[in-house]
């Protein structure tokens, strides 16, 4: 009776500390959320680039994506300007451009006066504006950190491959290290693919843009490229811009 009475407790006792890690490591993990995310993206960005560091030392590829700025950011930058100067900077121009706009820009500039006159006062905006700053520091620092860590899993995935190896038993090395290997270059095809669609996509629709002329079709076209990475959403979110920034020209 007795020895089933300590079993019980030695099983209770077990079960409660297997609960308690469960929990630990649960919320240690909920915590470290935004590392454990970096570092996930930045095995991806690692996985996706790794074909052509191992060919061509990624000098090519730094050559592209150099040529695909060097043609794009300066037409996207004037496009940008553009769009920000129609864009009325006082009530006083708010007031002026919505009485001699018509159609829909007329509706929405009543609309953006009718908000402006419940602004808050300057005191009230300064401490969401000193959010906004720190928030898009951390997103500097997260990128930073995650092309450092892509950067240096490329060259040291061999390394921690042998390391992860050397603690597995001798018969299962060769099965670990071979869905190792299936999992970095399936997850490498597969965002080398969506950045491909995305290329294609935008490539395509800012052609179509220019041809009948819509305005700002370079940066309609970049924003339809990226957002066609979510399905469905992606390109209703992308073909109701266009349209609305074609009704803001004209209803033809």
């Amino acid at each position: 009776m007795g020895q089933g009475m300590r079993e019980t407790a030695r099983r209770t006792f077990i079960a409660a500390l297997v609960v308690v890690a469960v929990v630990a490591g649960a919320l240690a993990l909920w915590q470290l959320r935004i590392l454990i995310a970096l570092l996930f993206l930045a095995f991806i960005v690692a996985a996706a680039m790794r074909p052509t560091v191992d060919m061509l030392y990624y000098l090519v590829l730094v050559g592209i994506v150099a040529l695909f700025l060097w043609l794009l950011v300066p037409r996207a930058v004037d496009q940008i300007q553009q769009a920000l100067g129609t864009i009325p900077t006082s009530r006083s121009e708010l007031q002026t451009a919505a009485s001699h706009w018509h159609g829909i820009k007329h509706q929405i500039l009543i609309e953006l006066q009718r908000r402006l006159q419940k602004l808050p006062s300057g005191t009230s905006v300064l401490h969401p504006a000193v959010t906004v700053t720190t928030k898009v520091f951390e997103v500097l620092i997260a990128i930073v950190f995650t092309l450092a860590a892509a950067a240096y899993w490329i060259f040291e995935r061999d390394h921690a491959v042998r390391l992860v190896l050397s603690l597995a038993p001798r018969k299962q090395r060769r099965v670990i290290r071979d869905t190792w290997y299936l999992i970095d270059l399936k997850l490498g095809a597969f965002v080398r693919g969506e950045l491909l669609l995305v290329t294609l996509v935008g490539t395509v629709l800012s052609i179509a843009f220019l041809i009948i002329g819509l305005p700002f079709w370079l940066l309609l076209g970049i924003f339809a490229g990226v957002v066609e990475m979510i399905p469905v959403i992606g390109p209703l979110a992308a073909g109701a811009l266009a349209i609305g920034v074609g009704l803001t020209q004209s209803w033809q």
